[in-house]
């Protein structure tokens, strides 16, 4: 009995033995996977604003005669993709005109006496008088040489350095404009018909 049982069991190691050893069972819960195919998801990515339209504005001055005897109220800086924009509220639907330009330094209204800004300058007069002036003449909305924007706060803007008043005259006010270089830059006046207002707006392209 003990000698069959010895051949069996002899017999069943000569089998696994043949078969390249014991086969191992897979453990529960995991799999094998997939062999890569070599390909990937495709990566979405937003497509870079056109900015060559800019190019066109060009560096020369730009002007429009009309006169507005609405008062100018407030001044507003923004940016965009493409551009610094510089907004001149004025508080009436009148049309408004303007000269802009660029010079060696801006001169105040009426002294003449300089009003540097960082950068290149920019003058930008707006044909329209400065609100809050008193029957004295002293001036509310700012006063010469005043910052509408100082150099800190238009720190890491592309084109915009400084907004500065430059005075008050003969019904047109006189805005010192710092910008990066002498890039190009476009002026254009806009109707607010809700609101009952003129918007004139001053872009200046990005480097």
């Amino acid at each position: 009995m003990r000698t069959t049982i010895s051949l069996v069991l002899a017999g069943v190691a000569a089998l696994a033995a043949a078969c390249g050893g014991p086969v191992a069972s897979p453990s529960p819960g995991t799999s094998t996977p997939p062999p890569p195919t070599g390909s990937s998801a495709p990566s979405s990515t937003v497509a870079p604003a056109d900015c060559g339209q800019t190019l066109a504005w060009g560096t020369g001055q730009k002007e429009a005669p009309a006169q507005s005897t609405d008062a100018l109220f407030e001044v507003r800086a923004g940016r965009h993709d493409c551009y610094d924009r510089v907004v001149f509220d004025i508080a009436g639907p009148a049309e408004a005109g303007y000269f802009a330009s660029y010079v060696p330094v801006v001169t105040a209204d009426g002294s003449g006496q300089p009003v540097p800004v960082p950068g290149t300058a920019l003058q930008v007069v707006v044909r329209a008088p400065a609100q809050g002036f008193d029957s004295s003449g002293a001036e509310v909305f700012a006063r010469t040489g005043d910052y509408l924007y100082t150099e800190s706060q238009l720190a890491g803007w592309q084109s915009l350095r400084a907004i500065r008043f430059a005075g008050f005259f003969e019904g047109q006010c006189t805005i010192a404009v710092g910008v990066s270089a002498m890039l190009p830059f476009q002026v254009s006046t806009q109707l607010d018909p809700a609101n009952h207002t003129r918007k004139l707006v001053l872009d200046i392209a990005h480097p």
